[in-house]
């Protein structure tokens, strides 16, 4: 006993091991990948892309915090998002081109993985504003880095391409991807309110604006509207309640209603035409073209979903499909929900409507959080966040969006703030 004891004390002297280096570890990997959410070229096998090394990181690290914290984990959205991955899964193996849509499906794996880690890690106190912060921040530093590019006219980091013209793409690779990620950035500005300084948050705002504007995009226009008018209505509610909302959905859309009687949008489209200007050319200008060019897309995946059945074709085969079936116009599919339908069949539409609805759900008791308690204290403006969600919601009707990755940020920060800490947690307010 003596000896036992003996041994006990020298032991008890030793310095333990570092509690919550996983956790930290974790917390870095999420940040870093915030930083790098735009740089997706060049990109590796897969579709892979830079950032999806920190992406992987992330899960690593959240894998070996999870396993040694013995902490209650939460997997937001895992129950809709995985009976999208079912469904493709089965309409894949059971379509014409099975390595195409497996390869989607891992795509999808990892992208649940990841979410799952970045709601547990972003749970954690201080962590939640550290992730809004660091996007908002190194989002300012992306488009200042366009801006000076397009001035200069340093075209490798414009992002330029033949077949996109003029349209400024830096490293995202799409022009429709560098608008929605440049509204969501915007808006996440707003959110955060980082910068902290007013002169150097609107100096962000200004960076980022001109970026939507490099990209020539009539849906970030489109998306930016909507996040606007969302957060008025917000703030109409909040200061004058349900009288004052609904006043304010009348007045824009009588100020709609009057502009369109006054200037139809197809002589806006004409006149944007004529007027030289790239941007108005490459935007208003070619709009009527584009939903020429959707509607057309929208019959030919009809078609497909007729011929293929209720399983649907597989995830990512609308456009090869289209191609081997020699239709005039073959492109990927420029709509989430219309994916859903024609590559992974009725219980694809189940999963999206599931999602969308949970989604909902987790916006609404975002907004009614109260505000500087539980994780509202950590992030500003949560309606900027809403905002963002629905503006993307919306682009999902013209282009998809559910595989951008800033999407699924956006959907695990809504769902954080619409969960309570775990008991012992404080969450501290923002400075």
């Amino acid at each position: 006993m003596t000896a036992t004891m003996g041994l006990r004390a020298p032991l008890a002297e030793l310095p333990r091991p570092q509690r919550g280096t996983a956790e930290r570890a974790t917390a870095l990997a999420a940040c870093t990948a915030m930083v790098f959410q735009p740089i997706l070229r060049p990109s590796g096998p897969g579709n892979s892309s830079p950032v999806d090394l920190f992406t992987a990181a992330t899960i690593l690290f959240f894998v070996i915090w999870a396993a040694t914290s013995g902490r209650k984990l939460g997997a937001p959205y895992v129950v809709p998002f995985g009976i999208m991955i079912v469904a493709g899964g089965i309409a894949g193996l059971a379509g014409s081109l099975p390595g195409t849509s497996l390869l989607e499906i891992f795509q999808d794996l990892v992208l649940i993985a990841w979410a799952v880690a970045l709601y547990n890690i972003a749970r954690r106190p201080g962590v939640l504003r550290w992730l809004t912060a660091t996007f908002a921040y190194s989002s300012i530093v992306w488009a200042t880095v366009l801006v000076v590019a397009s001035l200069v006219g340093f075209t490798p980091l414009e992002g330029l391409s033949q077949a996109e013209g003029n349209r400024a793409l830096f490293t995202l690779g799409d022009p429709n991807y560098a608008s929605a990620y440049w509204v969501v950035s915007l808006l996440m500005v707003f959110a955060a309110k980082r910068p902290k300084h007013w002169p150097l948050r609107w100096f962000g705002y200004a960076m980022l604006t001109w970026a939507i504007v490099l990209t020539e995009s009539n849906g970030g226009v489109l998306e930016l509207l909507i996040a606007f008018g969302f957060l008025a209505l917000v703030a109409c509610y909040r200061r004058r309640g349900v009288v004052g909302a609904l006043a304010v959905v009348l007045a824009l859309a009588s100020v709609v209603s009057l502009g369109l009687w006054l200037v139809p949008f197809s002589r806006l489209q004409t006149w944007a035409l004529q007027s030289g200007q790239s941007y108005l050319v490459n935007s208003l200008g070619r709009s009527n073209g584009s939903s020429s060019q959707r509607t057309l897309l929208v019959q030919e995946s009809m078609d497909l979903y007729q011929s293929d059945g209720v399983l649907g074709s597989g995830p990512r085969t609308t456009k090869q499909l289209l191609i081997e079936r020699n239709y005039p116009y073959a492109k990927e599919a420029h709509d989430d929900y219309l994916a859903a339908l024609t590559e992974r069949g009725v219980f694809g539409v189940v999963g999206i409507a599931m999602l969308v609805l949970v989604a909902g759900w987790r916006a609404g008791r975002a907004l009614r959080a109260p505000p500087g308690e539980g994780f509202a204290a950590e992030v500003a403006r949560p309606a900027g966040l809403v905002a963002a969600l629905l503006a993307m919601a919306v682009a999902g009707t013209y282009y998809q969006v559910l595989h951008f990755r800033f999407v699924w940020i956006l959907l695990i920060f809504v769902a954080v703030l619409a969960s309570r800490p775990d008991a012992g947690d404080r969450v501290g307010r923002p400075s």
